[in-house]
């Protein structure tokens, strides 16, 4: 358990010289810790390795083996576990005190030492053990959230797919992930990161098409202090910091030509250089990317680079829609009604058959996002301690909406009312995000925009 600097520690003393020992251990035992002892080096390596102490105060001068190689070895005894030792030594010189901090001693305290000095030190050491613990613990929850197990998914395409990453995951090579967007393609990037050894580094996200260019390089490679209006101080970008870890270029596709060329030269020589300096920085950070494009389209029609393709797609993953998964989608409902349910502090309700039925048999054109949404609209219109019934569902999943009706009058009238119909669904499902309405109805953005006004969506500009 994580050992707070108020709470009793188990601290391990280390000297040769019995008045010492003595000295410390009712200082500790003063403040309610428990002490255990030691003699010289060889014993101090034992006593780490069978008692596992919150903390060492470990002599330099002892026989057997002196406080440097002891500590040497203590701390590579450290499997992840953050143990602090402190060097209690009599000698003042700069180079044994360099020594003791280049063995791996996080402190130092000199003899004679006064005790409220001792002590603060080794509150503060015993401190940063307690945060170092915490930061483990939510590192292991976080990683535990996002298990190959965890994700919803039992059909025989999510199936092929876990199969495939299960097999990437312990590797560095750069993935692709395609299919259409709510497929869920960063949750999968998260669990492939938490699943495999860089995990212990950072998972960056970064959305490539949300960000001008000059701002999306400055995200992704930092900056230098006054290298642009604004750029008030040194920044670390992305890349730097995820070195270790993980950088998720989520919409890779909407990257532009001249940023491209900076993202190849990432992948190829593994370095970034921050705007506003010329010498390059090296990165040791694996790229997963995403999208929603054809990205051999964009590649015909001249918008996106094919090195940089073949850069990126060194193992391409296509997400199954939610379509070709429709087993999965009463799994996938139950338990974002439970993850809603549980938030709003109340008990998760049950799926009425109907209603079960008809998210079925609806075609999910936003696919995970659009089912997340749809299940948490019907939460709010459900009373605790019902069922979700058909009525809870909106029109167009229900099968009970205008769109579904027959229609009447001429043909140019119903094409008309079609088209507002779907740019309107459309509008719901992504959230009035213009780009995306766009590439789901297979029309340009302008042209959306327009027809927008007319069908009074959109209040004039």
């Amino acid at each position: 358990m994580p050992t707070s600097d108020t709470q009793p520690a188990r601290i391990l003393v280390v000297d040769d010289h019995p008045t010492n020992v003595k000295a410390l251990r009712m200082f500790l035992q003063a403040e309610g810790h428990q002490v255990l002892e030691a003699s010289n080096g060889v014993d101090a390596v034992d006593s780490v390795r069978e008692n596992s102490p919150d903390l060492v105060l470990l002599d330099i001068m002892m026989p057997r083996m002196d406080g440097y190689e002891a500590c040497g070895r203590i701390k590579q005894m450290q499997d992840g576990d953050f143990v602090p030792v402190i060097m209690v030594t009599a000698k003042t010189e700069t180079e044994s005190l360099v020594k003791a901090l280049e063995a791996g001693a996080d402190e130092y305290v000199t003899k004679p030492f006064e005790p409220l000095e001792l002590m603060a030190r080794v509150k503060s050491m015993l401190r940063i053990r307690r945060m170092d613990q915490e930061c483990c613990s939510l590192k292991e929850e976080i990683a535990a959230q996002h298990r190959f197990d965890d994700v919803i998914g039992r059909s025989a395409a999510m199936q092929r797919l876990f199969a495939v990453l299960d097999k990437i995951v312990a590797s560095d090579v750069t993935i692709l992930l395609t299919g259409e967007s709510g497929t869920g393609k960063e949750t999968i990037a998260r669990c492939v990161h938490y699943n495999g050894p860089r995990s212990v580094g950072r998972f960056v996200a970064v959305n490539c098409g949300a960000l001008a260019e000059n701002l999306l390089e400055s995200e992704l490679f930092g900056h230098r202090k006054g290298s642009f209006t604004g750029a008030t101080e040194d920044r670390v970008g992305l890349f730097e910091s995820a070195s270790g870890g993980t950088v998720f270029l989520d919409e890779i596709g909407e990257t532009s030509p001249g940023m491209q060329v900076k993202l190849l030269r990432v992948l190829q020589e593994a370095e970034i250089t921050r705007v506003g300096e010329s010498e390059p920085r090296q990165t040791d950070a694996r790229v997963i990317a995403a999208t929603n494009r054809d990205l051999q389209e964009e590649i015909t029609a001249g918008r996106f680079r094919q090195d940089l393709y073949y850069r990126l797609s060194v193992f391409p993953v296509e997400l199954p829609p939610v379509r070709e998964r429709r087993e999965d989608i009463p799994l996938l409902a139950q338990h974002f009604l439970t993850q809603h349910a549980e938030r709003s502090g109340r008990a998760a309700p049950r799926l009425a058959p109907a209603a079960l039925e008809a998210l079925s048999q609806y075609t999910w054109p936003g696919n995970v996002r659009e089912l997340e949404n749809e299940t948490e609209r019907a939460l709010v219109l459900t009373s605790a301690g019902q069922d979700i019934e058909l009525e809870a569902l909106s029109e167009k999943v229900s099968d009970k909406g205008p769109r579904r009706r027959r229609r009447s009058g001429s043909l140019p009238d119903a094409v008309r009312e079609l088209e507002g119909e779907m740019i309107e669904d459309a509008q719901t499902t992504f959230g009035g995000n213009k780009t995306r309405m766009s590439e789901h109805l297979g029309i340009s953005r302008w042209t959306l925009l327009q027809k927008m006004r007319n069908h009074g969506l959109e209040p004039p500009a």
